[in-house]
C-alpha cells in the first residue's frame, strides 16, 4: 500500500467515526471524537515490524458535573496546548510506557535499561509514536477509567470500525492492553485466550502471545497497571520480538 492510499483510507475511517458519533447522539457542541490511527504513514509502512496498539478509550476534559467533553483532535498529532508531544506523553503514565516500548521495538532495543529518558531524547519518542498505529476501542472522550459495562457498550458501538482499522493498517504485531480489553474482543476475533502460543514474564508483567490471522497478537497488562515500568516494557518488547 502507498502512503497516499493509506492516508485516504484513514480519512474515510475518520469520516465514519464522525458519522457514528452523530448517529449515537453525541452533542457536537460539547464533545467530538478523538481520532486515532497513524500520524506518519510513510514511517509506519516502512517500520519493521509494523506495530498496532489497541487500548480502551481516550479521555480529554470534563465539565463542571464531571461529564466527559472535548475531543476533536488526533492522537500523537495534536499535543496538549503549550506542550510538545513528548511533554504531553511524559505526563501520562500509560502513554509514557507505550512510548518507551514503541521506541524499543522500532529501534531494536531489548531492554528498558538501555533506553534514554523521554526528556533526554524527546524526538526519538515522538518519532516512534508517530510511526506506530494506535487505536482505542471507543472513539469518544471517556473517563480516566473504564468499567466492564462501559467497555462492553463501546465494543458494541465501535468494533466494526476498529476491525476496519486493523485490516487497513495490516500490522505485524498487535498489542492489546488491559485484561478486560481483549476479553471483550475475543469472541468477535475467534480467539481462545486460554491457549496462548507462548507467555513472556518479566517480574510482575505477564504477556500472552497469540497468533491471529497470521499476525502476532500480544495480550498485555494495561500500561497504567501497577507494574514497574521496566518490567512492563521489557515484557512487551520481548513478546513483540519473540523472546521467551
Amino acid at each position: 500500500m502507498t502512503t497516499t492510499a493509506l492516508l485516504a483510507a484513514q480519512a474515510a475511517i475518520h469520516a465514519s467515526i464522525q458519522a457514528r458519533a452523530i448517529e449515537l447522539g453525541y452533542d457536537r457542541a460539547k464533545v467530538e471524537p478523538i481520532y486515532d490511527g497513524v500520524v506518519d504513514a510513510a514511517g509506519y509502512l516502512a517500520a519493521k515490524p509494523k506495530v498496532l496498539w489497541i487500548l480502551k478509550e481516550p479521555y480529554d476534559d470534563f465539565d463542571e458535573d464531571g461529564n466527559p467533553q472535548g475531543g476533536g483532535w488526533t492522537m500523537f498529532k495534536d499535543p496538549a496546548p503549550g506542550k510538545t508531544l513528548a511533554q504531553s506523553v511524559n505526563a501520562n503514565a500509560a502513554l509514557r510506557n507505550v512510548a518507551y516500548a514503541s521506541a524499543a521495538i522500532l529501534n531494536g532495543v531489548e531492554s528498558y535499561s538501555e533506553l534514554p529518558w523521554i526528556t533526554d531524547k524527546p524526538l526519538m519518542y515522538e518519532n516512534a509514536l508517530r510511526r506506530v498505529a494506535y487505536c482505542n476501542v471507543g472513539k469518544m472522550p471517556g473517563r480516566t477509567t473504564t468499567s466492564t459495562a462501559r467497555l462492553q457498550k463501546i465494543v458494541g458501538e465501535w468494533k466494526d470500525i476498529l476491525f476496519r482499522q486493523i485490516d487497513l493498517y495490516a500490522p505485524d504485531v498487535i498489542i492489546v492492553c488491559g485484561t478486560d480489553t481483549l476479553q471483550a474482543l475475543a469472541g468477535d476475533m475467534g480467539l481462545e485466550l486460554a491457549k496462548p502460543v507462548r507467555t513472556v514474564k518479566r517480574g510482575g508483567a505477564v504477556v500472552d502471545i497469540h497468533e491471529w490471522r497470521g499476525k502476532r497478537l500480544l495480550w498485555a497488562p494495561h500500561p497504567a497497571a501497577r507494574i514497574p515500568p521496566g518490567e512492563w516494557v521489557d515484557a512487551v518488547v520481548a513478546a513483540a520480538g519473540g523472546g521467551a
